[in-house]
């Protein structure tokens, strides 16, 4: 039997401290293992390993490959025309073992290419699940850098004391998110917003691609998604009827994603009329301490509403104004879900929601937590919670018939900071 130092923790730094034990060896522990293009940490040797490492440095890794031919660049134009987006699980899984967003995008740009000797491009987008578990990795990496110290000094009291020092686990440790690869296919560029609109109206004329992709079993995949419709049967009976929904007709004219432009900031403070419109108001957004939420809603009335030097309750002083009325409704309807979500439960427990309205000149919107920033775990996980949420609408009050395309509970899941007074 031999005596040793173990330092008992992880880089992940579930512990710290050291501890003398009677152990043979450091346990293995089960770890995930890093993305592509990471590598981790030494799992034997001296501290000199983790010292040669390089600088911590949260790089995204793409599924486009930065010298694709095809990749959009700001220099290739101000708008384009976007045809069709492609989501799909970074590598196969058991249950998904079909063809990679790369592929499929590839495909289609391609055939535009070749049919409509036009240019096309692929463009992708990183979405919040990738880059939270980016900055999980680097997050990890950084805090295993804490600890090469506190292993110099625990190395030198046991040579000092002629014992043995058990090297540590080294293996990084962080919280994997399930993302999928985003890419579209813009066809462009265009000089203007006038431009792309003009050569939209042909690009929705195109019929239907007819290239096809190899899954990973070998099986033809169309690049279009299927879509499901009712249709009258036999005997007055409904049938569901499958097929594919060609890209085209749906087609919409975007800037240039790649060109960087200014953000909207609030250039001191917050507006005194929305600080008042807010005033005494239950779910103030305003009140709260973290700087990013997520919106869910929003209930906007085309009207400006008063000017910048009103200075009592705006929201009741709009008179017989249409705009007002609609305003008003929409901020009472903000309210009452607000309040709606606040006490909604599962299983008869209370989900325990946080829940915030941000009225403003003309909309009022409803948030849902509150964050360290666009990316944090925790507002992942809000977010695809609410996802899983559905609604049943029924024609009729027993619940037997479903009403078809029933409205979403929530608009776009849109990360937020929150204006600080």
């Amino acid at each position: 039997m031999r005596w040793g130092y173990l330092l008992a923790m992880g880089v992940a730094g579930v512990l710290s401290g050291s501890v003398l034990a009677q152990l043979p060896s450091n346990p293995a522990s089960a770890t995930r293992t890093l993305p592509p293009g990471y590598s981790a940490l030494p799992t034997a040797g001296t501290p000199q390993h983790f010292a040669s490492l390089p600088p911590v440095n949260v790089e995204i890794k793409t599924a486009i490959p930065a010298n694709h031919e095809w990749l959009l660049k700001p220099e290739h134009g101000a708008y384009f025309i976007s045809v069709k987006s492609f989501a799909r699980p970074p590598r196969p899984t058991p249950e998904d073992q079909g063809p990679s967003a790369l592929a499929m995008a590839e495909a289609l740009a391609g055939e535009i290419r070749d049919l409509y000797r036009v240019q096309a491009f692929l463009y992708e987008h990183v979405s919040d699940e990738r880059k939270a578990e980016m900055a999980a990795i680097a997050a990890a990496r950084a805090r295993s850098q804490q600890y090469v110290a506190q292993w110099d000094k625990l190395r030198e009291q046991a040579q000092l004391k002629g014992m043995e020092f058990l090297e540590p686990d080294r293996k990084i440790r962080y919280r994997t998110v399930k993302y999928k690869d985003q890419i579209a296919v813009l066809v462009g560029g265009f000089k203007s917003d006038e431009d792309a609109r003009k050569a939209l109206d042909t690009v929705r004329k195109w019929p239907a691609p007819k290239s096809k992709v190899k899954d990973h079993n070998g099986r033809d995949v169309l690049l279009m998604d299927m879509g499901t419709i009712f249709r009258p049967g036999p005997n007055g009976k409904q049938l569901l009827q499958e097929s594919p929904i060609n890209p085209f007709p749906t087609a919409t004219v975007v800037p240039n994603p790649t060109i960087v432009r200014p953000k909207e900031t609030w250039a001191s403070g917050v507006d005194p009329v929305i600080l008042k419109l807010n005033e005494g108001r239950p779910y103030n957004l305003l009140k709260a301490s973290k700087n990013w939420t997520l919106g869910v809603k929003s209930f906007c009335a085309p009207v400006e509403i008063v000017s910048k030097d009103a200075t009592s309750n705006v929201m009741r002083k709009f008179g017989a104004s249409k705009g007002a009325d609609a305003l008003m409704a929409g901020a009472e309807q903000a309210e009452s879900l607000a309040k709606v979500l606040k006490e909604m439960k599962k299983n008869g427990q209370p989900l325990g929601i946080e829940v915030f309205v941000l009225h403003t000149r003309d909309a009022s919107l409803v948030t849902v937590g509150q964050f360290d920033g666009p990316y944090d775990p925790e507002l992942i996980r809000t977010r695809d919670m609410l996802a899983s949420i559905k609604l049943n609408v029924t024609e009729d009050p027993t619940g037997q018939k479903p009403v078809l395309n029933a409205p979403s509970l929530f608009d776009k899941f849109v990360p937020m900071p929150i204006p600080k007074p």
